[in-house]
């Protein structure tokens, strides 16, 4: 949802962006304006889809929802709290806990098989071996990949590979899942199932979701598409009924 104020926070609200901007370069160049005061407010149980060209500054805003990167100036508040006030190591934990990333490119390794790529994000959260192995397992079988748990990249499809990567996302059980054009490297049909995957979480598991994607058909699979262009927000509109 687009925000207009600050007035708009709410217990509710996940995460909400207040006049958020993000600027490139310094006193010798020429500035970048990535954002230009964006305003967002996601609710838990959100599906919102932002869409636009190349170069309008999606990537830039999930990156700085996901703590990858940080604005020049305005707010950030996750779950009623200023993210600015918070520590790198509050980062660290969030992003290991809370949000969970499946990004255009898969970034498997290549002699890693799927349960062990999937089990990564728990090496650093002190979980011992033989649960790290179950919850890899079980968030393989949620997407439907149980029987291919010691398969190796090369052995998989590009859709099988992106299930991989979304069972990684999902295996510290965060509330947020950040997927930028997830679907990007798949073919037509293959894209329409890792979409339909998403509307899935969204609805059974009610995980939070936000889309970055330049393909309109692509954003309308979200229950709110916010279109977006050079660093701001130029329209808002509720997708079809999942």
């Amino acid at each position: 949802m687009i925000s207009s104020a600050h007035t708009d926070t709410t217990p509710a609200s996940f995460i909400q962006l207040v006049n958020v901007k993000k600027t490139y370069g310094g006193t010798d160049a020429e500035p970048v304006y990535a954002l230009r005061g964006i305003n967002l407010v996601i609710n838990d149980g959100d599906f919102i889809s932002i869409m636009g060209p190349s170069g309008c500054g999606k990537s830039t805003l999930m990156n700085i929802v996901g703590l990858l990167d940080t604005p020049t100036s305005g707010d950030y508040f996750l779950r009623g709290e200023k993210v600015k006030a918070m520590s790198q190591d509050d980062w660290s934990m969030i992003r290991r806990s809370t949000i969970g990333f499946v990004f255009q490119g898969y970034n498997l390794l290549k002699r890693m098989p799927a349960w062990e790529q999937v089990a990564l994000p728990l090496s650093y959260m002190g979980v011992s071996s033989k649960q790290k192995k179950e919850r890899a397992v079980a968030a393989l079988e949620t997407v439907g990949l149980g029987t291919r748990i010691e398969a190796l990249p090369n052995q998989l499809s590009g859709g099988q590979q992106q299930r991989v990567c979304i069972a990684r996302a999902l295996v510290s059980n965060p509330g947020l899942l950040l997927a930028d054009e997830p679907t990007g490297a798949l073919d037509s049909k293959t894209g329409e199932e890792i979409l339909q995957f998403f509307q899935k979480l969204n609805k059974e598991q009610g995980k939070t979701v936000l889309l970055i994607t330049h393909d309109s058909h692509i954003g309308a699979a979200a229950q709110q598409m916010i279109r977006m262009k050079d660093g701001q927000f130029v329209e808002e509109q509720k997708a079809a009924t999942l």
